[in-house]
């Protein structure tokens, strides 16, 4: 299981450097990966319109549904998006029709929102509310009393919540569960609190309806909603007021519902808050919710002795309680004083009044408490901040910065916001060093794995997935954040053609499309949109264009394909029908996404900073480690001469430049009238690809200057993007309007233009995935496999062509 690194999830989260925060059970902070997917889809509605916007990112709000499912252990029918969980617990609990005598059974730890709802069905329709009682020796639900309350007559409902807003209590929603299908009563779970923090499976719980929230623990945006319905009950829950987002109008006088949970939605909605979440919840299940959920028990725990140490301070916790919520009184101070005296030394939490989980506060007596949520980005400084705070307002005598050991706690582990993980985009503190013995400073002991990945752009990625879908123990490194844009598989697109000059490349080629489609199939996620491709060389060119189900054209024949492109004579094409583009962003995501579900270990911030030969195997020291492995797999991109000096007097680092151009004829730039393409010109290579998500024409140019990959990113000069808009303004004229963004990359370019992949000659135990030239990212899957073939003593003599072996030189003394 991965550990978390409090360190990593700090750098993801913007907002860790303006306070202590420790108020995730209100409202958690967002990665700047959610922030961003949120503020995208606003400015794509702002250049296009909301329906052009929502057109355009279909797909991705289509994947919203198995991802939520997913984690939850559901089917993708059974899940809708709500405004918020309180609107969709309404929802289904209007579905239900309850009517007079109807018995709801409801655990005490019920929230403020659906306790109004209840109360109003008690008064309104006559609904017979039965409140549960606590067991006193946990403070949890009375499974015992609900066995017998179950036993005295026909029930319509049972609800139970799993963590309540008032404590850290963990209901024992699985054993209520149990009792509900005994006796055969639908039972609804509010996971509000819970969901992101512990796992929520819907079978293991026994539930028929749950809801979540996206602002909580799931660390989304605010206004999400998850809502959960089971198959077997959906038949039995109709909408009071259902929208064409989930019925069609079929008749006059009547209208058919989704068969689906999808009934219970509307259509308007905000599409950036839910891309948001998709982001937040794709985040979650890397991280993994096991690793979550033990890590923020385990810290919970710390705060808890903490606190209770201190004079004058009462936790106020159940026994049963041991989720990431803290809650607690301070003697002679109201929770909301507390809150807001808190607050001002910049530690960030809440009070809860009894008015918001009555059934359980004002039961126990507690007018209101004081609640801390921890999550994963909380540090030591956090917990300190907030001990030291409480502690000054208990007048406890304790003094403020004292250690752990002085307050006879747990001890808090030095870290957080100080720790030499390097930000997202920024150089490592420590040069890599390639070959070179390992250091000997004092340390934990060597892990042993079965392969290494290093870099974790598009081949590295690969390789991972690949490597831990054979079973192999893996861990791979990345020395920036992961999705960083220093790199060379960044960006939005790229492109995939079956045209090729030389057909030594066909039989990879096949296998790339093959790949793709297999981990399509795997994601449920489509990563390949087929467009066609136009590729245009000097007329009479020594090397003549050709590919598989390939057709040569002249200028005419070219513009009768793709209208946009207008060449002269001086060029000929080849269409490849079988051309299109894929999603590099989220192609990447995919990877990485099933090889965490796999097994393998993805450590972000965390390069390389030596490696040697160790036997048969290889060692390497990272920043936050040292390992050994059998196999060391290097898809470093422009990294990689430096890691690999054998590599490294045949490899050149070049910059590419590329702009995004607002159309001036959207109308001629749209597939299927243009895809991707490359026009061989006396600049050099220009390429592109039609519009995606909104974007404008991409159009870039294949190659530039040498440049230092540790060296800061430049912006595009203006003489660049001239030279780009002026190649468009000849040859793509409809696509050549302003320029809406710009994008630089990393090239690893081989003399050949070929790749460097396979085992060093000297080195077997050490494969590299580089150079790939600009062109490689289509390979990507398949490369990944003949990786993982390598790494289990497979031969590939298919690949001798693009084999280190041609490359290598001696090492530099």
């Amino acid at each position: 299981m991965t550990r978390i690194d409090v360190d990593i999830e700090r750098a993801r989260t913007p907002g860790v450097g303006n306070a202590h925060h420790l108020n995730a059970a209100g409202a958690a902070l967002p990665t700047a990966r959610t922030l961003a997917a949120v503020t995208e889809q606003l400015q794509l509605e702002s250049r296009i319109g909301g329906y052009e916007a929502a057109h355009a990112v279909r797909p991705r709000l289509d994947a919203l549904y198995p991802l939520a499912a997913g984690m939850l252990g559901a089917r993708a029918d059974e899940i809708a998006f709500a405004e918020s969980a309180t609107v969709a617990w309404q929802r289904a609990i209007d579905a239900l029709r309850l009517g007079p005598g109807d018995r709801v059974i409801v655990s005490r730890s019920g929230y403020v929102s659906c306790a109004l709802q209840l109360l109003t069905l008690e008064r309104e329709r006559g609904v017979v509310l039965e409140l549960l009682p606590v067991d006193p020796a946990t403070g949890a639900l009375d499974l015992d009393a609900l066995a017998a309350t179950l036993s005295d007559g026909p029930a319509a409902l049972l609800i139970v919540t799993h963590v309540p807003t008032s404590s850290g209590l963990v209901e024992p929603v699985a054993a209520a569960g149990a009792l509900a299908r005994a006796h055969g009563v639908p039972y609804f779970v509010d996971a509000v609190q819970s969901a992101g923090q512990l796992r929520v499976d819907v079978e293991q719980l026994g539930c028929d309806v749950l809801v979540a929230t996206g602002r909580k623990y799931l660390r989304g945006p605010r206004g999400t909603g998850i809502l959960y319905v089971r198959r077997a009950l959906l038949e039995r829950l109709a909408p009071t007021a259902p929208d064409v987002r989930g019925a069609v109008w079929t008749e006059d006088h009547d209208f058919t519902l989704a068969d689906a949970a999808r009934r219970f939605e509307t259509w308007e909605t905000s599409h950036a808050v839910r891309l948001g979440l998709g982001v937040a919840l794709a985040e979650l299940d890397a991280l993994g919710i096991d690793a979550i959920e033990e890590h923020l028990t385990a810290l919970s725990a710390r705060l808890r002795g903490e606190l209770s140490a201190l004079p004058g301070v009462r936790l106020a916790d159940p026994p049963a309680g041991t989720s990431a919520i803290v809650t607690f009184t301070v003697d002679g101070l109201p929770a909301r004083e507390v809150a807001a005296r808190l607050a001002e030394r910049g530690v960030q939490l809440v009070s809860v009044p009894a008015e918001h989980g009555r059934w359980d506060l004002a039961e126990r007596e507690l007018p209101a408490v004081v609640r801390a949520g921890l999550h994963v980005y909380t540090d030591d400084g956090d917990l300190l901040a907030l001990r030291d705070g409480v502690a000054a307002l208990a007048g406890s005598g304790v003094a403020p910065g004292a250690s752990a050991a002085q307050l006879g706690g747990l001890p808090l582990e030095a870290g957080g916001a100080n720790g030499s993980v390097p930000l997202a985009g920024t150089p490592d503190p420590v040069p890599p060093t390639a070959g070179t013995p390992l250091a000997r400073a004092p340390g934990p002991p060597v892990e042993s794995v079965d392969a290494i990945v290093v870099g974790l752009g598009a081949h590295g990625s690969a390789a991972a997935r690949a490597l831990a879908e054979r079973g192999m123990k893996v861990v791979a490194l990345e020395r920036f954040r992961l999705g960083h844009d220093r790199g060379s598989s960044h960006g939005e697109s790229r492109m995939i053609r079956r045209a090729y000059p030389n057909p030594v490349w066909d039989p990879l080629v096949e296998r790339a499309y093959d790949a793709w489609a297999r981990l399509e199939e795997a994601t449920g996620e489509r990563l390949m949109e087929r467009t066609g491709g136009m590729f245009a060389r000097p007329a009479g060119a020594e090397e003549s264009l050709r590919g598989p189900g390939c057709t040569v054209l002249d200028a005419a024949g070219i513009n009768a394909i793709f209208p946009a492109i207008e060449l002269g004579d001086e060029l000929e094409g080849l269409y490849d029908p079988a051309a299109g583009l894929l999603h590099a962003d989220r192609s990447i995501a995919a990877l990485q996404l099933l090889a965490r579900r796999s097994g393998a270990r993805l450590r972000e911030a965390d390069p390389m900073v030596a490696w040697a030969a160790d036997g048969d195997g290889v060692r390497v020291d990272s920043m936050r480690g040292r390992l050994r492995a059998e196999r060391l797999i290097v898809t470093a991109g422009a990294w990689v001469p430096a890691l690999v000096p054998q590599l490294a007097l045949e490899q050149r680092v070049v910059r590419i430049v590329n702009v995004y151009m607002e159309p001036r004829d959207a109308s001629l730039v749209a597939p299927p009238k243009l895809g991707c393409f490359s026009f061989d010109l006396p600049i050099g290579l220009v390429y592109g690809v039609a519009p995606l998500r909104g974007r404008g024409v991409k159009v870039g140019l294949d190659d530039g200057r040498d440049v230092d990959p540790d060296a800061p990113k430049q912006p595009l000069t203006e003489a660049e993007i001239a030279e780009l808009t002026g190649v468009a303004a000849k040859y793509l004229p409809a696509a050549a309007g302003p320029v809406q963004s710009t994008l630089t990359c990393l090239y690893a370019v081989t003399p050949d233009r070929r790749f460097a992949v396979g085992a060093l000659p000297e080195l077997p135990q050490v494969l590299v995935a580089s150079a790939c030239s600009g062109h490689g990212f289509k390979f990507a899957p398949a490369l990944g496999d003949a990786l993982a073939d390598m790494t289990a003593g497979v031969e590939r003599p298919d690949l001798d062509f693009i084999s280190p072996a041609r490359l290598t030189a001696p090492a530099p003394h």
